[in-house]
C-alpha cells in the first residue's frame, strides 16, 4: 500500500546522499535519526504515559492484595472485588499502552516507504552487497554485511531487554525478553536499506529510554 511512497523516498534518499556528499547508506542512518528527532516530543510523552502506567500497576497490586487479605475467607467476594477493581483501572492502563505503540505507528509510513524503495534493483551499494538484497540471496563476502547486521541487532535486542529488566516488572520482562530479539528475525529478511533503518531506529529506542529515564525520573 506504500508502493506510491517508492520513487519520492528513493529520489529523496538519493538528493540527500548528493547534498552531504555521503554515502547511502549513511543517508539512510541520518535519516532514521531525523525522523526519530521529529518524533521525540511523542516519544517524551510515551515515556511519561509509561511511567504512569507503571505507577498504576503497581498501586494495583497493592489494592489486590489488599483485597485478597481482606477476602481471603470469601472466594466469590474476592473474585467480584478485583474484578471491579480491574474494571475502574483498565482506562488508565489503556491509555499507557496505547501511547506507547503511537511512535511506532508513525514510523510505519517511513519505513514501508524505504522498503518499497529498495526492494527494486537500483545502483546503490554498500561494501559490495546491493541495498535492495535480503539475507537470502546473498552469496560470500556479502554474508558478512548480514552476519555484521544480525550481530549488531542482537546485540541491541540485548540491550533492550536489559534496559527493559531495570524499567518493569522482573517477572514481566522475562516474559517479554524473546519480543526484544523479534527484529533480528526481521533483518534476516528485510532488504538492507530497511534492516539499516530498523537497526538505527532501533539503537535510538534504547538511548532514548536511558536518557529520558535519567530526565524525567
Amino acid at each position: 500500500m506504500f508502493d506510491y511512497l517508492a520513487v519520492p523516498a528513493h529520489a529523496l534518499i538519493v538528493a540527500l546522499a548528493t547534498l552531504l556528499h555521503a554515502p547511502i547508506v549513511l543517508t539512510i542512518v541520518l535519516t532514521t535519526v531525523l525522523v526519530r528527532l521529529l518524533l521525540l516530543p511523542l516519544g517524551i510523552d510515551q515515556h511519561r504515559a509509561q511511567q504512569r502506567a507503571e505507577k498504576l500497576r503497581a498501586a494495583l497490586a497493592e489494592k489486590v492484595a489488599r483485597l485478597q487479605k481482606r477476602f481471603r475467607h470469601s472466594p466469590q467476594r474476592l473474585e467480584t472485588e478485583v474484578t471491579a477493581l480491574y474494571r475502574a483501572e483498565a482506562p488508565g492502563l489503556a491509555r499507557g499502552t496505547a501511547r506507547g505503540c503511537l511512535p511506532a505507528l508513525l514510523q510505519a509510513p517511513v519505513f514501508m516507504a524505504l522498503y518499497a524503495a529498495f526492494t527494486v534493483p537500483t545502483a546503490e551499494s554498500f561494501l559490495g552487497v546491493p541495498l535492495e538484497m535480503h539475507l537470502m540471496a546473498a552469496s560470500g563476502p556479502q554474508l558478512a554485511v548480514f552476519a555484521a547486521a544480525l550481530a549488531l541487532a542482537a546485540a541491541i535486542g540485548f540491550a533492550s531487554s536489559r534496559v527493559a529488566a531495570v524499567a518493569g516488572r522482573p517477572e514481566q520482562a522475562r516474559w517479554l525478553r524473546l519480543v526484544h530479539y523479534t527484529p533480528v528475525l526481521s533483518v534476516a529478511f528485510l532488504p538492507l536499506a530497511a534492516s539499516v533503518y530498523l537497526v538505527t531506529s532501533m539503537a535510538w529506542t534504547v538511548l532514548q529510554t536511558l536518557v529520558l529515564r535519567q530526565i524525567l525520573s
